[in-house]
This record gives structure tokens, sequence and C-alpha cells, in this order.
């Protein structure tokens, strides 16, 4: 009894609020900063944080960001470290993307209320983040939500003056019409080692890191519409898994580059239309030398004419099969 009293207590003083509602809403992306999504990914970050840099596999989360230092009463810290052990223990070894249990968790947080009580996960999480919640709400959260607000203000500001023809370009490519119906796609301050991260079960849900300096300006619009991509790409990764496998290949992530590329070429071609000079994440952050350089000059022979309307889905595919080392 004396436990339920105190979660009741902690449930009444996290002070979110029960229905959570957009920051911003275009193009059927519905785009929040809500605190309950942002407490977990901060855990599972800050597990993360405390783990020494030793090789135990891939680093599955971003860095935490640098922050001013917090002084947390004796008590408070305890509680807050119990949380960060719990994610280390049972939670932050596995993958935010992959993993199902937290794909559940995920979209279970996105409809959550005030004290979690509508919300089907495990009874000792559910705890963990009651108790953690007023912590991270008296010296984190307005700093968090904050920073998360301003990166979607300057999101929503600049793509809509260009998703209509962004998305027009995208969906003729993949063979696919657009959301019929808004994606919650949920701002973090920190998350995935790799920023972002989509899923698309039961629902399509996609989180961004605003702390990942690398979506700042336009290329956030660029990755908006890339991490929306996962969603509609089946047609073309199908394609081009059939002929790397017909052509004996079997390139390692060679579809989600065939996307990065897509994505940030019609994205660099639309902007140009407006007077933007603007250069894609694949080049911007030398992720295409750094991670995939065999894949550079193929892609950029055989998937620029696919995008430019001038070879076929299956041609692409086809040609580049063949190209690959």
């Amino acid at each position: 009894m004396r436990r339920a009293v105190a979660l009741l207590a902690l449930m009444l003083s996290s002070g979110t609020a029960a229905a959570e509602t957009p920051a911003a809403e275009f193009s059927q992306l519905r785009i929040y900063s809500a605190f309950w999504q942002n407490l977990h990914h901060f855990l599972y970050v800050s597990a993360w944080a405390t783990r020494p840099d030793l090789p135990r596999g891939p680093r599955l989360a971003m860095s935490l960001p640098q922050e001013p230092v917090v002084s947390l009463t004796a008590d408070e810290k305890t509680t807050w470290n119990a949380a960060v052990t719990f994610y280390d223990r049972n939670i932050a070894s596995k993958d935010l993307l992959f993993d199902d249990d937290l794909t559940r968790i995920k979209v279970a947080l996105g409809d959550a209320d005030d004290g979690l009580s509508n919300v089907g996960i495990d009874e000792t999480l559910r705890s963990i983040l009651l108790e953690a919640a007023p912590i991270y709400r008296k010296y984190w959260w307005a700093d968090h939500d904050a920073a998360n607000r301003a990166w979607i203000e300057r999101v929503s500001r600049q793509t809509p003056t260009v998703a209509a023809s962004i998305i027009e370009r995208l969906t003729a490519l993949y063979g696919v019409g657009w959301f019929t119906t808004p994606v919650r796609v949920d701002v973090v301050r920190v998350g995935k080692s790799l920023g972002a991260y989509t899923s698309d079960n039961p629902r399509p849900h996609i989180v961004f890191a605003s702390g990942d300096s690398s979506y700042e300006g336009w290329a956030g619009t660029e990755m908006l519409f890339h991490e929306a991509s996962h969603v509609l790409f089946q047609k073309v990764r199908a394609a081009v898994e059939s002929a790397a496998k017909g052509a004996n290949k079997q390139p390692r992530d060679l579809w989600h580059v065939v996307l990065f590329y897509i994505a940030g070429e019609v994205t660099r071609q639309q902007l140009a239309k407006s007077g933007v000079e603007y250069r894609p994440y694949l080049y911007a952050t030398g992720l295409f030398d750094r991670a995939w350089p065999v894949f550079r000059e193929p892609i950029e022979r055989h998937v620029r004419p696919f995008v430019n309307g001038q070879a076929t889905l299956d041609q692409m595919a086809a040609a580049l099969a063949r190209a690959l080392p």
C-alpha cells in the first residue's frame, strides 16, 4: 500500500499532460516533443554513457550532449542511478530499431497518459519511469523540450515550401502513394547512434534526435523524407535485392544506400529549383566515403538516371547489380 501511494504521488508530480499535442503537423507528418518518449530515450543513452569504451559490440546509442552539470539530492541520485542501472542491465543492449520489445515500448509511450496507466509495458519499467519522471522534469526536461521545439520550428517552417514537389517525385519513384493518415514523428533530445530511426509495425513511427547536429539546416528536411521513405521503399528494395541476388552478389546495406541517394538527390534537385544550393546528407557528412565507398560510383552512375526518369526501376536495379564489385 505504501508503494502504491508513493507511485500515485509520483504520477501526479510528473506534470505531463494527459494527452500530448503535436508541436507541428504538415504533409501527414505529426511531430511531437513528448515527455515520456524523451525520458525513455534519455535513460537509454544515459545507460550507454556509463559504459566504458571497450569492444562490447556496436555502440547503439549516441553520445550525451554537453549540458550544464546538475546537482541531484542524495535521494534523487539514488532514484536516478537505479533507473539508469535498470536500463543498463535490461534495455540498453537492445537495439531501439531492431528489437521488437523496444518497438512495442516506443509505440506504447506514444499513447501514454499522465500516469502511464493506459500503457502496455512491463510493470517494473512502468515503476522505473514513474519514479524517474519528476527528477527528469526538474533538471533536464525544460531544456530538452526547448531544444526539440526549436528544431521542430525550423524544420516545419522550411519543409512545407518544398514538401509537395518532393513527395510527388518520391512517390513516383517508389510506385506507391503518400500516407493517407498522419505518421507520428517523435523528436527526442538523444537517441539511437545514427540519430533517427523508423519502425512500421504496427504503424509507421519515426524518431529524431534533436541533439544530432547533422540534422541542422535543410538536412532536417531531407532526413524527414528519408525516414518516411523507409515505409514506402519496399518495391525499390525488392528490385535492388532481387537483381543483386540474380547477379550472385549480396552487398550489405545496398538498398539503404540507394534510399539515402534517392531521398538526397530528389531533395537537392527540388531545392535547386527554389534557388537553394544543398549538398545531400550522404556527401555533407562524409557517410558515402566513410561507410560505403565501393557503392558510390555504381550508385551515382546507375541510380541517378532512375531519379531523372531516364531508366526504369528494373533497368536501374539490373545495371546497378552488374556494376557492383
